[in-house]
């Protein structure tokens, strides 16, 4: 087994999902699409929390390496950054089903944390885990806003007609041009059209989860 593929003891292995063809309506009982959904939805604030402390650590460690709290304090920064690595492993493969194996041990003998801390600075994936936690912010915003529209027009278009009829006005707006009234006869229309506006998330949803998996992996863990 490779050094990559490795598993910490008592962990077990969680196999990447083969992304199997799904019909069009089938994607409804696809607990993958679901998930992935609720990865989108998330990933503008875990995008921001890993933006912030990537840029924050890393600028508070450099400007204080010309003191001796600096070294701690890096030390203490690149320990951090590669437990977050970890979780965001765990995260993608509970909800993307991308397998994400873990790192070898850097040690196995006591007293060698010199071994651990030159590891930290030569294995690249350190690097590339800063890397991921600095993009994650822009692909959380987009992924969030590109879920929250999708979700809004479909569920707009599909109770539109009903709630028009509860509150005595339209609910659809133009701007200036003023309220429209969605006629009975254009009710299927709307149903319909929202409808396979949903299940086109889904579709589009469980596509974006299996490829953000896939380039999560290359950066936190080095092996596809």
């Amino acid at each position: 087994q490779p050094p990559s593929e490795k598993i910490r003891p008592g962990s077990t292995p969680v196999p990447t999902e083969p992304l199997k063809r799904v019909s069009f309506f089938g994607i409804l009982t696809e607990p993958r699409a679901y998930t992935s959904l609720f990865y989108m939805l998330l990933s503008m604030a875990t995008g921001i929390i890993y933006f912030t402390w990537a840029i924050t650590g890393l600028s508070l460690s450099i400007s204080l390496l010309i003191l001796i709290i600096g070294i701690p304090i890096l030390l203490l920064f690149l320990a951090t950054t590669r437990a977050i690595s970890l979780a965001e492993g765990w995260l993608i493969e509970g909800l993307l089903g991308v397998r994400m194996p873990r790192r070898p041990r850097a040690f196995r003998d006591e007293g060698a944390w010199l071994e651990r801390v030159k590891m930290w600075f030569s294995d690249y994936r350190t690097w590339t885990t800063l890397l991921y936690m600095v993009i994650m912010l822009p692909l959380g915003i987009f992924y969030f806003t590109l879920t929250v529209t999708l979700l809004s027009v479909s569920a707009a278009l599909v109770l539109a007609p009903i709630a028009q009829v509860f509150v005595g006005e339209p609910v659809i707006w133009l701007g200036h041009w003023g309220g429209y009234w969605v006629e009975l006869w254009m009710w299927p229309f709307f149903f319909v059209i929202g409808a396979l506006l949903f299940l086109g998330t889904l579709h589009l949803a469980r596509w974006i989860g299996r490829g953000h998996g896939l380039m999560a992996k290359s950066l936190l863990v080095g092996s596809l």
